[in-house]
């Protein structure tokens, strides 16, 4: 439950914009789009940072390196979109969600490769929602609900495309990507380690 409560959380916020899209700020709607900007990142960093974190084998050292490589390659992104939307709390949320990724992976009393296996399985849990959150909303009608006509005409969105000239579907994604995330961690579904390309090398290992 505790690895579940950040994505519980983030859905809870882009449920909290579809419904009252104003509450916070005339920005938090843009907030959201980035964010999901920014999980798109996180999705194919986590990868890398969890088998740099968790690789059995590795000295403290190595993984750190490992870390702060990966993590400095991918702010690159963070720090291009800062400046796209003027705003710094993108490196926050950066960070908000990359505690999110790594949580399950951080309980105690863990094996590595338990831990890694965590970690892959997170991604590739995410990578199947991530997709299948932008095929429902780009082809399933989305309720408006609190973000009409009017809303949007106030909400400064930069850009073009469909999340925003209907930005209910950016939000509506947030909520279905990381209330799926949050009930995957509190139900602790994995998948198998055989299925996990990153994994191969261990299990091979073992067998020999």
């Amino acid at each position: 439950m505790l690895a579940a409560l950040p994505d519980a959380v983030s859905a809870g916020f882009f449920l909290s914009l579809w419904i009252t899209p104003l509450y916070f700020d005339q920005r938090a709607v843009a907030s959201g789009m980035l964010i999901m900007l920014v999980e798109f990142i996180l999705l194919h960093a986590s990868v890398f940072l969890g088998m740099a974190a968790f690789a059995p084998g590795k000295s403290r050292s190595e993984k750190l390196k490992g870390i702060l490589g990966f993590g400095a390659f991918y702010l690159v992104f963070i720090a291009g979109w800062s400046l796209a939307f003027q705003a710094w709390w993108p490196f926050l949320a950066f960070g908000w969600l990359l505690l999110a990724k790594l949580s399950a992976a951080m309980q105690p009393g863990q094996a590595p490769f338990e831990r890694l296996h965590r970690m892959q399985s997170g991604w590739a849990l995410g990578a199947m929602a991530y997709l299948a959150g932008v095929f429902l909303t780009v082809f399933i009608p989305v309720p408006r609900f609190g973000i009409t006509g009017s809303v949007v005409s106030q909400l400064d969105l930069p850009g073009s495309g469909l999340w925003v000239s209907k930005p209910q579907t950016v939000i509506a994604f947030g909520v279905f990507y990381f209330g799926f995330l949050a009930l995957a961690k509190w139900r602790d579904w994995l998948m198998p380690a055989s299925n996990l390309p990153g994994l191969k090398p261990y299990l091979d290992r073992d067998r020999r």
